[in-house]
């Protein structure tokens, strides 16, 4: 029996290929929580403006990430040569948007009964010892109809140019897919507050405020510790801090050699190293006396939601409501 198997990035996928010898893996690259991730006719469509955002982003030289995409599509078209195919993702933001994207497809692309199975861990993948791995690659179990729709109405939600199906899906039954509630939430966190600053920023700007001396490289750790679940990498998290840092009237201070640029080894240790700190901007906003969005431009994707000025839309944390565009 050959099995695929379709998993998060590279890390879980070399475990994945130590552990279980004689199954291809195919990783599913891509940040879908940041830029945007449009209502698109196909997943072919989809990939070209991913490959476009990230290109422009600084994530990697364009025809590289054009490469890795395409060949990761192939790969998903030809999943039907397989006896089975084995869906792995864990339970964080980053994880339960690929899932979603991955189930989506397979609901248009259908296989045999019970050769599409799926393995849900609370755990990292990467960080599992082997024996742990092949526990969880026996429990794997056969995806249903009800994943597959609910995942088919998720994706749809996430892409649409509003967040309003997204929110609304707190509101159903969500308990096929286990993680994804708390997916849907994190997500929402992502739009400005009534301060102006995502989830993301606010953690960002307390650590800076609860600590000064801090590093870069340990802001990132500290922040990442305020997580339910790890989602975001490092290259994400430099972006949003350059953000802060680079603006006309900037939240933050002290951020040597920014933008970072992971191309330049000395420039990237010099940012590593610094030592952000807020600025009077800074600490008026997370201390709930301004409003960023009032100081800043904002021209951001969310899934499928562009986020501007004029087009502002909010996610209150106290209340758990979306606040609409005045």
């Amino acid at each position: 029996m050959t099995d695929l198997i379709i998993t998060n990035g590279d890390s879980a996928g070399e475990l994945l290929r130590r552990t279980l010898p004689g199954a291809e893996v195919l990783p599913w690259r891509d940040v879908l929580y940041e830029g945007p991730v449009l209502l698109t006719d196909s997943l072919e469509e989809l990939t070209e403006v991913r490959v476009s955002y990230l290109g422009a982003s600084g994530a990697g030289d364009e025809s590289a990430i054009e490469f890795e995409l395409t060949s990761r599509d192939r790969g998903l078209s030809i999943s039907a040569n397989f006896d089975r195919v084995i869906l792995w993702f864990e339970h964080d933001l980053y994880d339960q948007l690929q899932l979603i994207q991955v189930l989506d497809w397979f609901a248009d692309h259908p296989r045999e009964p019970e050769t599409l199975l799926l393995v849900q861990t609370d755990d990292y993948i990467g960080r599992q010892e082997p024996e742990t791995i092949a526990e969880q690659f026996t429990q794997a179990r056969p995806v249903t109809q009800t994943q597959l729709d609910l995942a088919v109405r998720a994706w749809a939600a996430f892409r649409q140019p509003t967040p309003e199906a997204w929110a609304h899906l707190l509101k159903e039954d969500l308990s096929a897919l286990p993680f994804l509630r708390g997916a849907v939430v994190r997500m929402l966190e992502e739009f400005p507050g009534p301060d102006g600053l995502s989830r993301t920023e606010r953690q960002m700007l307390a650590c800076l405020q609860a600590k000064t001396g801090l590093s870069a490289v340990a802001l990132f750790g500290t922040a990442q510790k305020m997580e339910e679940a790890d989602f975001m990498g490092d290259w994400s998290f430099w972006r949003t801090l350059d953000e802060l840092a680079l603006a006309p009237t900037p939240l933050v201070a002290g951020l040597e050699c920014a933008p970072f640029q992971v191309a330049d080894q000395a420039r990237m240790e010099t940012y590593v190293k610094s030592q952000p700190a807020l600025t009077t901007l800074g600490k008026d906003v997370i201390q709930g006396r301004a409003d960023w969005a009032a100081h800043h431009t904002i021209d951001r994707w969310w899934g499928g939601t562009h986020l501007t000025n004029a087009k502002l839309w909010r996610w209150d944390p106290e209340t758990a409501h979306l606040i609409a565009p005045a």
